[in-house]
């Protein structure tokens, strides 16, 4: 090969690696954004914090659980976890009670009004969701879904690997 060939070359290797890198990075930033703007957004129209929307529900969905897992399920310290329920409590949204077989775990529970708080949540994320959405078709939908599970599955096999040279 030439000279001034094998320059051209690499030059065009370099900025298709430079093409694909910028496009990357783009993909990331726009996804952590997309993310990062759905939940304030969805946040602002309910009018509650995201943090007590999933615990509502988180129990809705598991019914009465502890105080632990509500911790573990949120990711937040149990400081957090405790003030959110008591002032769900103080609300009348939640119940609490020792755990019959552990004294040492407090159990949370929904009330009635809980229950319907719930049920308008998911109502107004139903309605969000078909905003959030609108434009784009289901092909496009499925394939988004496609590409995201991947990168989760990429990222559980990081984690994975990454523990088993440690």
């Amino acid at each position: 090969m030439h000279p001034i060939q094998d320059e051209r070359s690499r030059n065009a290797r370099s900025e298709a690696k430079s093409d694909m890198e910028a496009f990357e990075d783009r993909l990331f930033q726009q996804l952590a954004f997309a993310c990062s703007e759905a939940k304030q957004t969805f946040a602002q129209q309910l009018g509650m914090s995201q943090a007590r929307w999933q615990l509502l529900m988180l129990l809705e969905r598991h019914g009465e659980i502890s105080h632990a897992t509500l911790q573990q399920q949120l990711s937040l310290d149990g400081a957090t976890i405790t003030r959110l329920v008591k002032q769900f409590e103080a609300e009348g949204t939640v119940r609490r009670r020792l755990d019959p077989q552990n004294n040492r775990y407090t159990l949370v529970s929904l009330t009635a009004a809980g229950q319907r708080i719930v049920a308008g949540l998911r109502e107004t994320h139903r309605a969000f969701q078909t905003r959030l959405l609108d434009g784009i078709s289901r092909q496009d939908q499925e394939i988004l879904v496609r590409a995201i599970e991947r990168l989760r599955t990429n990222i559980r096999n990081m984690r994975g690997s990454s523990s088993e040279g440690e």
